[in-house]
């Protein structure tokens, strides 16, 4: 398609520059106009666009990437079509990215380098305890503004791994500086692929290149199969470096960290000049567990996902115990969150207003009346048009009464058919799985309310909501958490299509 003008509107946003350029489109800096926040906007290529195959990816993969709540992944606003061509809205970052840092300071020192690892560490294992796995961790893909580091391109990467990797003439698509060996053999890849590559960033942060720097792509291919992990130490940074090295780029994934914050407080220890341990901290993935009963992981005391300190400025480290959490803000109205009706004083409600209805039985006759005229008798009437904030306000609302309820038709109702419910145990996938798993946590320990509270919503066509929820029940204490919701329209209703939940209490 043509590029787009500066100050054209798309998609809601208007056009301010062009940011950046690359296989699957074109990335500009725009303004949200409904928000008036900058956000960036990535048009994808007309040729990935009229794909039909890649288009249902587009969608799945969009909400699998939006519902990533974490401080050092870049978060997705809205996904959707506009003019035949599909987009991503994104938060803007402001700054840079870390192979531009990279070109221009060579390399880092070792503090720096193992802060955004740290980072970018507690960002992956966000995802991957959410079952989610990046595949095309690289410096282009680490976003730095200020000492804050931002992991991009979750759902586009595993749109890119889902296509062909070879050309017709046999020339590799993207990089291969920092792919693990599993992957450039063609095998199923897990959270450990991307601990190799987040090792590969570490040292290209360390040394000024990734670890196997080749003339040619069956070089390098060859080089991360075969030969041995190259010591950064050569380079004059700290031997402890070595070590972390040598566990990080292990060609058997069963050798290396288990998890990227394991690999993120090993680089933070080195930078320190501690001694280098195998002690860890992973996160541990377990049975499933709904989503309001909090899963036990063994961490030694700390949150798996722990925010680093930053070590850019200063030199007598404080490690920081956690994530830091803002507190609840009360709920004022609406626009702050809202609460379920509980269900008895819900259905007195619904027989006073059928009492009112049927005196206004007749007005209501005409109206109904005209609607049929408009449809056709027996048809119906479908929005196709991008959500609105409220629409997706009121199937959240849905979503909370009829959980509040246990009333798994009234569940069933609000999800679209290929939901995904994606909790730190694992995924679910399709609307009859899901009810499945729901009637079954209801049968194991009955629930008194569910409030969702703190919902921060938009509009568009695939839309990403966040808030917290509290799950009461009986002889109990509360259960609360972070909530995503990802709502599309299916058969022209608003539809949850993914639910991702992370207990905090």
């Amino acid at each position: 398609m043509p590029e787009l003008s500066i100050g054209e509107q798309f998609a809601g946003c208007r056009i301010d520059a062009v940011a950046g350029r690359g296989g699957m489109g074109v990335v500009y800096r725009a303004t949200q106009l409904n928000l008036g926040r900058p956000v960036a906007l990535k048009l994808i290529t007309p040729d990935h666009a009229t794909d039909r195959d890649f288009r249902e990816r587009f969608q799945r993969e969009s909400r699998l990437a939006a519902s990533i709540d974490h401080p050092n992944v870049v978060p997705v606003y809205e996904a959707g079509e506009a003019d035949g061509h599909l987009y991503l809205v994104m938060r803007w970052v402001r700054g840079t990215d870390l192979h531009a840092l990279l070109k221009r300071e060579k390399r880092l020192t070792p503090g720096v380098a193992a802060t955004i690892t740290a980072q970018i560490a507690a960002g992956l294992d966000a995802a991957h305890a959410a079952g989610l796995v990046h595949r095309d961790v690289k410096p282009a893909n680490v976003l730095l503004s200020g000492e804050h580091a931002y992991l991009s391109d979750f759902g586009l990467s595993r749109l890119e791994a889902s296509e062909s990797q070879l050309t017709d003439s046999g020339q590799w698509i993207g990089s291969v500086d920092y792919c693990s060996p599993e992957q450039l053999r063609g095998l199923r890849t897990d959270a450990r692929a991307d601990v190799y590559a987040l090792g590969c960033v570490l040292h290209a942060a360390l040394a000024g290149r990734p670890p196997y720097p080749r003339t040619t792509v069956t070089a390098t291919l060859l080089a991360h199969l075969n030969d041995p992990v190259p010591r950064v130490s050569e380079q004059g940074v700290p031997q402890g470096f070595d070590r972390v090295m040598a566990r990080a780029l292990a060609k058997d994934p069963a050798d290396r960290y288990p998890s990227a914050g394991d690999l993120g407080r090993a680089a933070l220890g080195a930078a320190r000049g501690e001694p280098v341990t195998e002690s860890e901290r992973s996160v541990a993935v377990g049975p499933a567990a709904p989503e309001d009963e909090p899963t036990r992981v063994q961490t030694n005391g700390h949150a798996p996902t722990e925010v680093t300190e930053s070590l850019w400025q200063r030199r007598t480290p404080t490690p920081v115990q956690g994530l830091p959490v803002d507190p609840p803000a009360e709920a004022t109205g609406p626009e702050k969150g809202y609460r379920r009706v509980r269900g008895k004083r819900r259905r007195l409600r619904a027989l006073v207003l059928a009492a009112v209805g049927l005196a206004l039985a007749g007005a209501a006759a005409l109206a109904v009346a005209n609607l049929l005229s408009d449809v056709g008798v027996g048809g119906a009437a479908q929005n196709t048009g991008p959500l609105t904030e409220g629409e997706v306000r009121d199937v959240a609302d849905a979503f909370a009464n009829a959980y509040g309820d246990e009333d798994p038709a009234a569940l069933r109702a609000t999800l679209a058919r290929n939901v995904e419910r994606v909790l730190p145990s694992g995924t679910t996938t399709g609307r009859d799985a899901v009810v499945r798993e729901y009637r079954r946590q209801f049968a194991a320990q009955a629930t008194k309310d569910y409030e969702i509270s703190n919902l921060e919503a938009g509009s568009g066509r695939v839309v990403r909501a966040t808030g917290d929820y509290t799950v009461t029940r009986d002889n109990r204490p509360p259960i609360r958490g972070r909530l995503v919701l990802v709502v599309v329209r299916e058969n022209g209703d608003p539809r949850i299509g993914l639910i991702a939940a992370t207990p905090t209490v």
